[in-house]
């Protein structure tokens, strides 16, 4: 049962998992079971090693509609059609300073976001001046600091912040990596202690 939140057929990536999994479960009913589908050597390595049997095409068929029924009940949808081109002559939009009244840049839409992956490198010494390490860990584009060059930050306002993270994930990730950087599993969504939507920013940045 998709989440109220949930649009992931608006970004073409579910509620059918079609590649880049091992195991993919479908939970069946009548009786209780589960319809799994390799997706890899080692998907197929681990349901060897389980009590299984084939599945029967009626087991196929409840699957195929346990997925179709879920594409029909997300929460919310977002119109994709243009969506690049739209973001990116946006940039002037006075609809980024009205989000960036309600964001408190808090970063809990980058922590829970399942493609984000920004980082930061801590440095400490040891108290004696011998020892040293460097470590890699979480960082967000909302945080002050994360754009700082030469002593400042480039985007200094909340306003640039939202701007730089909406924009990478639906415009200028494609240029990246082919694709959306949104999967529209909605955690920005449920996450966000002032309740700001991004499907329905996206439909208002014009």
């Amino acid at each position: 049962m998709p989440g109220g939140t949930c649009f992931c057929v608006s970004m073409g990536t579910g509620p059918k998992a079609t590649a880049g999994f091992d195991l993919a479960l479908t939970e069946l009913s009548g009786p209780h079971r589960f319809l799994v589908e390799t997706g890899s050597e080692q998907g197929s390595e681990i349901v060897a090693a389980l009590p299984h049997r084939l599945a029967t095409d009626d087991d196929i068929d409840a699957a195929a509609e346990v997925s179709r029924l879920a594409a029909t009940r997300m929460g919310r949808q977002v119109d994709t059609d243009g969506i690049q081109e739209r973001l990116s002559g946006a940039h002037d939009s006075p609809r980024w300073a009205e989000v960036a009244s309600r964001c408190l840049t808090c970063t809990n839409c980058t922590m829970v976001c399942p493609t984000c992956f920004c980082t930061t490198v801590e440095d400490a010494t040891g108290l004696t001046g011998t020892t040293a390490e460097r470590t890699e860990v979480w960082d967000s584009c909302f945080t002050l600091d994360f754009s700082e060059v030469g002593g400042s930050p480039v985007r200094g306002s909340g306003s640039a912040r939202y701007r730089q993270w909406l924009t990478h994930k639906f415009s200028t990730w494609f240029d990246q990596f082919g694709m959306s950087g949104c999967v529209g599993c909605g955690r920005c969504i449920t996450w966000c202690p002032t309740g700001i939507d991004v499907t329905e920013e996206l439909g208002c940045i014009r």
